[in-house]
């Protein structure tokens, strides 16, 4: 294992195969439906010493049945290895199959495929697709909404697509995501992609996340806040100061697209900077299989909402749960509002 994957190992350590407990939410889940059937990770060298006997204080019988279990284990590796393998490439296979249909849903939500009227009565509203469909499903999922700030939103108003591809080969297990934006005067890029790679398929905590650059408009960087100060010689009493711009970096929907820097040597980094680095990663993996695994395959449903679970207060009094025969019906979910 290179030495950078090492470090990101040692960054991701609490999110590794044997503690998949310690992960949240999405993370958890996708750890969980991986520990039946993937085979262990590779362990770097170094971080067990290789002379050390574990079966050192067992009988003989039960060392030569456990030598021969290790040849069975081994044999089973090789053949999820190999599932996990043709697994990626049955999922790229039906990615493949599945992208006329993702054609048709952008079509239907640009407006550019006709539809019939679904015994829906008719009405004088011009027929223009689905304004910020994409923006909708975004808010209001439990865990993207989070991410997207009022700034964000004006900027995802004029995503048309996302897409998730599966990658093959020596790279299976990998994937990457695809935003594609109509024209806008935010930036000039055609599509966003972040992709994740995972050093073996069977690895939970990709190897390296790999974003893009991009190319905002002047005044337009929703990561970056502008504040105006002016500088100038102090013993001048203010005459001859200048203006100047100050950017310091914001949370946003699109720092979800950077490259996260890992150092050679982690020792490079103060505990503050691992710890934010770590959290980065942690956020992006978790975004991204929210993505994946949630969002752009039922769309739709996000959008409407009927896919959201039901928004309650953040406190309720003892009791509350208790008989609600007398209660109004209940109301369908409200969409979730954009946070600031």
């Amino acid at each position: 294992m290179a030495l950078a994957a090492r470090t990101i190992s040692n960054i991701l350590r609490r999110c590794t195969y044997a503690s998949p407990t310690a992960l949240s939410g999405t993370g958890r889940t996708l750890a969980t439906s991986r520990v039946v059937l993937a085979p262990p990770p590779a362990v770097a060298a170094g971080d067990i010493a290789d002379d050390i006997d574990w079966t050192e204080d067992m009988p003989v019988p039960v060392k030569r049945r456990v030598a021969a279990l290790r040849e069975v284990q081994e044999d089973y590796d090789k053949l999820m290895k190999q599932f996990i393998k043709e697994r990626a490439e049955l999922q790229a296979k039906y990615e493949q199959q599945a992208a006329p249909l993702m054609d048709k849903r952008g079509g239907l939500v640009a407006g550019d495929e006709k539809v019939g009227t679904y015994d829906i009565a008719d009405s004088d509203e011009p027929d223009e697709g689905i304004p910020d469909f994409w923006l909708t499903a975004i808010t209001n999922h439990d865990l993207l909404g989070e991410y997207v700030s009022e700034r964000d939103a004006e900027v995802l108003s004029y995503l048309a697509d996302v897409r998730v591809a599966s990658l093959t080969g020596d790279e299976a297990g990998s994937f990457r995501l695809a935003f594609s934006f109509r024209d806008n005067p935010f930036f000039t890029n055609k599509v966003l992609e972040k992709t994740f790679y995972m050093e073996n398929p069977d690895e939970i905590v990709p190897e390296k996340f790999v974003g893009c650059s991009i190319d905002w408009a002047a005044g337009k960087d929703t990561t970056v806040t502008v504040t105006k100060k002016k500088v100038g010689d102090k013993k001048s009493k203010g005459k001859g100061a200048v203006t100047i711009n100050q950017t310091k970096p914001c949370d946003s929907f699109f720092n979800f697209f950077k490259t996260p820097v890992v150092p050679e040597n982690p020792d490079d980094l103060s505990e503050e900077e691992l710890e934010a680095l770590q959290q980065q990663m942690d956020e992006d993996y978790e975004i991204a299989t929210a993505f994946r695994e949630s969002l752009v395959p039922r769309a739709v449903e996000w959008f409407t909402g009927e896919a959201a679970p039901p928004l309650y207060g953040d406190e309720m009094d003892e009791g509350e749960y208790g008989d609600f025969e007398d209660e109004e019906p209940e109301e369908p979910p409200q969409r979730r509002k954009l946070t600031q």
